[in-house]
């Protein structure tokens, strides 16, 4: 039987308001004055993306009838650091596209790139500290650690295509599903949510991140660079490991595997049709599929104990749509 397709206007009908103040805070938030800090500004809120991260932190703020308006705040914080992590993600894989636009790499250089991330940090970390809560603060600042931890450790292991899978699955989890995590928790907790709600939603978040990054590796590989708005088979280029290599490379003989890794250190992006094909061929996407879709059915468990609402019923619905995305 077919199923209807939800769309992400749908999923966030709930919360239709609140995301326009969150937009119109977010759009506050970059106005300056300098003309060059305002054209990269201007240029990235036309990069319009999913705002995925800003809904959790407003729909978790919402699931116990409760709200606070500084959820608005809280989300804006979370999208700027998620934005952050895109332009410095644009200079390490020397990427040109984001969302179907140049991205700030390619637009404005490497130098100023990387202060153009640096300041988006520190935009983040100001709108945080106006919230005046230590748990807030300290929890974001805790993330925000991880997350560059993360980001070391993808670069450290490249090549590594022999990496245990939990190895894996500890890098995807500092570098994606902490910042899921905190903005759930996070918009829970400033709405005077229980501490078990606020349990339920971290793991729920946990497990979203997850299964949006393996997606997102699977993407790379299977996806059509319109609809992702970045280019495809950067993975390969740049020797990042990802779950379905990874479940490649484990499902090789000792000669395949010498073989395939010494082809693509000389030329990844040249095989990258060769390598996609071997990779639908094994199964490897399709196991590193059903790992995804583990981690949605956890995600979903999660929100078990909480009472029924239109929230809930979105979280649910967002989580369903995440693995079933194609970009």
């Amino acid at each position: 039987m077919a199923t209807t397709r939800v769309f992400l206007n749908d999923i966030y009908a709930p919360i239709d308001k609140e995301l326009k103040d969150f937009s119109e805070c977010l759009t506050r938030e970059l106005v300056s004055n300098d003309q060059l800090i305002g054209d990269i500004h201007q240029h990235l809120l036309k990069m319009i993306g999913k705002f995925l991260r800003p809904a959790l932190t407003i729909l978790c703020s919402k699931v116990e009838g409760r709200y606070n308006p500084s959820a608005v705040k809280l989300a804006a914080a979370v999208e700027l650091i998620h934005t952050a992590t895109l332009v410095h993600d644009d200079i390490i894989d020397d990427s040109d596209l984001r969302r179907n636009m140049p991205s700030i790499h390619s637009k404005w250089g490497t130098e100023i790139s990387i202060v153009s991330g640096d300041y988006l940090y520190a935009k983040a970390f100001v709108l945080l500290a106006s919230l005046q809560d230590v748990w807030i603060s300290e929890a974001f600042a805790a993330c925000a650690h991880v997350i560059c931890e993360g980001e070391m450790k993808q670069i450290e292991k490249r090549k590594s295509f022999l990496m245990s899978e939990s190895e894996y699955l500890k890098i995807i989890h500092q570098k994606t599903a902490a910042l899921f995590q905190a903005a759930c928790m996070g918009g829970a907790y400033l709405a005077g949510t229980r501490q078990e709600v606020i349990e339920n939603l971290g793991q729920y978040g946990f497990n979203l991140g997850m299964a949006f990054q393996i997606v997102d590796d699977c993407l790379d590989l299977t996806g059509e660079t319109e609809n992702l708005g970045k280019t495809t088979g950067l993975d390969i280029y740049k020797n990042d490991v990802t779950l379905p290599l990874l479940y490649l490379f484990h499902g090789l003989s000792a000669q395949e595997r010498e073989s395939l890794m010494m082809a693509i250190q000389r030329d990844g992006a040249g095989l990258f049709e060769k390598i996609k094909n071997l990779a639908i061929e094994t199964k490897s996407v399709e196991s590193a599929m059903t790992k995804a879709r583990n981690y949605i059915e956890t995600a979903i468990d999660s929100l078990q104990p909480l009472r029924e609402s239109p929230y809930k019923e979105s979280l649910a619905l967002l989580a369903n749509y995440c693995v079933d995305r194609i970009r």
